[in-house]
């Protein structure tokens, strides 16, 4: 992908924010340059913005958009850390949970995936959709059970068969354990949809298990100067 692409995309997350009456961090409009030593917590935390294709490079049918906005401090294995820690001359209270914001397109689907060492996150429709989420039980690396599903929505737990989806619109939420797979998919007929998602920290390097795909990424085309500032691209550090 071309980071004039790239850039557009956000562009876009961030109008469907202000059609929809969404607010977020400040910093997500900055550009690199302004960003300055106040600033190095976004760094520190790996807080910011990632388009996802899952290296496809079907950006408009398979992936969606994330903005970090809380997370935890990683070790250099990519771990959360427990316990509070200095860098410089901050000290980083310890955290055990993320928060982040995923916007999707109408027609656009995010694979089946499910995690074993994130063992919960809350899915809240803030505005858009409606929103599915097929559902089934992860049994290995690359197989899914057949078992039935029980699931909460809104604290209400719900039933379906292994493979059945739910649908939710703006206003609900769904609890999902860690080694619940989950696709999420926004029917083409919808609008833009935003989601927040909260969850237990867990390691990105080796905890999103894909059942049925490995997915990928490519350093970006630079052919125009970047608009808005990516997750690992922070210029600043503490």
């Amino acid at each position: 992908m071309k980071r004039s692409e790239n850039d557009s995309i956000i562009e876009e997350a961030i109008a469907a924010a202000k059609q929809h009456g969404v607010a977020l961090p400040k910093w997500a409009g900055w550009n690199p340059s302004q960003f300055v030593a106040s600033a190095a917590g976004v760094f520190e935390q790996g807080l910011g913005w990632k388009v996802i294709d899952f290296g496809l490079g079907k950006f408009h049918q398979t992936g969606l958009v994330l903005l970090v906005v809380c997370n935890a401090l990683f070790d250099e294995a990519g771990e959360p850390l427990t316990k509070t820690k200095r860098v410089g001359n901050r000290e980083y209270p310890a955290s055990s949970f993320s928060r982040k914001f995923l916007f999707v397109r109408p027609g656009q689907t995010e694979p089946h995936h499910f995690h074993r060492q994130k063992e919960r996150k809350e899915v809240s429709v803030l505005a858009g959709g409606p929103v599915e989420f097929e559902l089934a039980w992860g049994e290995s690396d690359t197989a899914l059970s057949k078992r039935d599903v029980h699931v909460q929505i809104d604290g209400i737990w719900k039933e379906i068969k292994a493979d059945g989806f739910v649908s939710l619109s703006a206003g609900e939420s769904i609890t999902l354990p860690g080694n619940l797979s989950h696709i999420i998919r926004v029917p083409a007929n919808a609008s833009h949809t935003i989601l927040l998602e909260t969850s237990t920290a867990n390691n990105d390097r080796k905890d999103n298990i894909f059942p049925f795909m490995t997915p990928s990424s490519t350093p970006l085309e630079e052919d125009a100067k970047p608009r808005y500032q990516l997750i690992g691209e922070h210029p600043v550090k503490v």
